[in-house]
């Protein structure tokens, strides 16, 4: 193989493997959110009705949460007063259930905060086929890239060399 054809078929590989490694790091640094579909339990805490109506928030209880496609919440009443979250009825001393099957960002209704709001935020989950995809498309064209100036770096030299 020829010294030309070698630089740009590294300079390709080397563009490959930096999108992949910069794509890797993304998905590490995101890794909270990126997993498999699981069930949350969100729990309303005996007394929450009771600071609700003075105007407090109950500390245990989050503003908002993150999951992925597939995910279950889990509302777990220990108050001795019926809550409500968006469509989920959860009378006292039960627990009622919520299958999250699409992608959104909502707010919804909720009995359980001062506010009468809660943040649902459900993202898709990541796969291997997802990464394998995220690879190919930082990868591929950081590659193609370098492999384009690095052709075009040895064309550049030979004129400068042609000139003197």
């Amino acid at each position: 193989m020829n010294y030309k054809l070698s630089r740009v078929l590294f300079a390709f590989v080397l563009g490959f493997v930096l999108g992949a490694v910069t794509t890797e790091i993304a998905y590490l640094s995101l890794r909270r959110e990126n997993r498999e579909p699981t069930t949350i339990e969100l729990i309303i805490p005996a007394g929450t009705a009771e600071l609700i109506r003075q105007g407090q928030s109950p500390l245990e209880i989050p503003r908002e949460l993150r999951f992925v496609m597939g995910d279950t919440l889990r509302v777990i009443n220990q108050d001795s007063e019926n809550h409500q979250l968006g469509l989920l009825y959860i009378p006292a001393n039960s627990s009622a259930s919520l299958k999250l099957e699409s992608v959104e960002n909502m707010a919804v209704e909720c009995s359980f905060q001062v506010s009468n709001s809660f943040g649902i935020t459900v993202q898709e989950p990541v796969t291997w086929y997802t990464r394998m995809r995220g690879y190919f498309f930082s990868g591929f064209p950081l590659g193609v890239l370098l492999a384009v100036y690095s052709g075009l770096i040895g064309t550049i030299k030979k004129k400068d060399e042609s000139v003197s």
